[in-house]
């Protein structure tokens, strides 16, 4: 059936009147969730008082309603890093609030030391073909170390679930083109494309999918999570994989195209995702969320927060569900040292924090809009606005289609 609403909407200069018209019956894509990373600040967390903690965790869990938490993979060196504990705390605290309706994608910002060219889980900020995969003569799937590194993410993968970590996502490589000063590893879309002077996607995709195959629990893996979505980059990647070994998609917003790669710009100007998250959906969205398209990292790198930011998430996550056909979208802070995108954590004595407070940022409503009332397994509906400059509309409609 189709609604239509007449709003009057004041603006800060204006009064406009639109209509908005909802087709609940037309169901496009089906959704899989919203979240937020604690990818850093773990230790920060785990200061707080017992109460505190309770306080942090019911906001951020029970307070949006969260259905996906991004982690990071810290075992770069085959031992149990001092965080995995407390990231298990923090993900039985969202189960605990949440059940089954929580879901957990894990990315990897390094391959292990011991088997890079440079020896470093750091990235070399632009020397490149050394922040990659050492060379090996015996791989069944190219010349780089790509069983190790498969080897590496099926032992660290069940290290975490043992810990109570049940990882639903795997992404092996967060941002694989981007050579940062922090751990990183650098991927080429496919040892061909790139000339063989760094390691493949495509080939260390195809290793890391026959070695989690070999488990009881295998996870599904996405990617190829780039760094921003303008100037093909996204289809750079996966046009020179085998699809096959995805369960889903994923990237990052940190450019557009065509020029727009400042993210306070594409924050104040979200639009400028459009053309790129066309013709992504276009080409690999899936109703039945059977392969989801999940947007896993986004933020405006911005040393503070403002209030502006709030109308830009939900303008940005506007156009992810609409024109980019997204099934999921992960905010990058859920958590984060001092002021954060979504909630600051300040323990008293740890950087500049005098005292012990959890801040709420702008964009935490902005997520709250969506997150405390759209599920898991709803389906976003067709909806028009007769005003489109002015007000833009996405709609969304429950499994049973009572709500």
């Amino acid at each position: 059936m189709n609604k239509k609403w007449l709003l009057t909407l004041l603006a800060a200069s204006s009064v406009f009147a639109a209509t908005i018209t909802v087709s609940s019956t037309k169901t496009n894509q089906e959704v899989l969730g919203f979240g937020g990373g604690v990818v850093y600040y773990q230790n920060w967390v785990n200061a707080l008082s017992t109460s505190m903690k309770e306080d942090l965790f019911d906001t951020a869990f029970t307070g949006l309603n969260l259905s996906l938490l991004r982690l990071g993979n810290w075992m770069q060196n085959d031992s149990v890093n001092g965080s995995l504990s407390i990231d298990s705390m923090i993900v039985a605290e969202g189960r605990a609030r949440l059940g089954d309706h929580f879901k957990i994608e894990m990315s990897s910002w390094s391959a292990p030391d011991s088997i890079k060219i440079s020896g470093s889980v750091n990235g070399t900020d632009g020397a490149g073909q050394s922040n990659t995969l050492s060379y090996s003569t015996n791989s069944a799937y190219g010349d780089r170390k790509y069983e190790s590194f498969a080897h590496w993410w099926k032992v660290t993968y069940q290290a975490y679930y043992d810990m109570g970590i049940e990882v639903d996502y795997v992404s092996m490589q967060n941002e694989p083109d981007m050579d940062a000063t922090y751990a990183a590893t650098l991927f080429g879309p496919s040892e061909s494309y790139s000339s063989d002077t760094i390691a493949g996607y495509a080939e260390a995709l195809h290793a890391v999918y026959d070695s989690m195959q070999t488990l009881a629990n295998p996870p599904a893996l996405i990617g190829p999570e780039v760094l921003g979505i303008g100037y093909n980059n996204f289809q750079n990647y996966v046009n020179n994989l085998d699809t096959s070994y995805l369960d889903g998609y994923a990237y990052h917003l940190y450019h557009a195209g065509s020029g727009n790669d400042d993210n306070k710009t594409n924050y104040q100007y979200p639009e400028n995702f459009s053309s790129p998250m066309t013709s992504i959906g276009n080409s690999y969205a899936s109703l039945d969320a059977s392969k989801p398209i999940i947007m896993t990292e986004f933020c405006t790198m911005q040393g503070s927060t403002e209030e502006a930011d709030m109308v830009g998430l939900a303008h940005i996550m506007q156009v992810g569900f609409t024109d980019g056909q997204i099934n999921g979208y992960i905010a990058w802070e859920l958590l984060w040292g001092g002021e954060g995108q979504l909630i600051g954590v300040c323990p008293s004595g740890w950087g500049n924090c005098t005292s012990s407070y959890i801040e709420i940022g702008p964009e935490y409503h902005a997520m709250r809009h969506y997150s405390k009332f759209v599920n898991p397994g709803w389906y976003v509906v067709s909806s028009t606005s007769s005003d489109d400059d002015n007000l833009k509309v996405v709609a969304f409609r429950s499994a049973d289609a009572d709500s």
